[in-house]
């Protein structure tokens, strides 16, 4: 088990936006009201097995939702982008 600590900084924005997802699992959705709010920007520490597991849960969303019908991002998938990088 992967004991080291990942600190991913969230906008206030972001962060609502995953506490209203509907597709992360209920263990990833529970790990998020331990967000440290600071400002604008919210601290989540999470080890680098849950950031994989948020990555996957966001990048099964991007492949579903991610896109319009002409094949370009939506606001939504844009969003699933920058959270996948952050969780990397």
């Amino acid at each position: 088990m992967d004991s080291m600590q990942k600190v991913v900084r969230l906008s206030s924005k972001e962060l609502e936006y995953l506490k209203r997802a509907r597709f992360l699992p209920a263990s990833l959705a529970q790990i998020l009201k331990t967000a440290m709010a600071g400002g604008d920007t919210n601290s989540l520490s999470v080890s680098h097995d849950v950031a994989e597991e948020f990555r996957s849960a966001l990048m099964h969303r991007v492949a579903v939702a991610g896109f319009g019908p002409d094949y370009e991002p939506t606001s939504e998938g844009w969003m699933l982008e920058e959270l996948i990088d952050r969780f990397f």
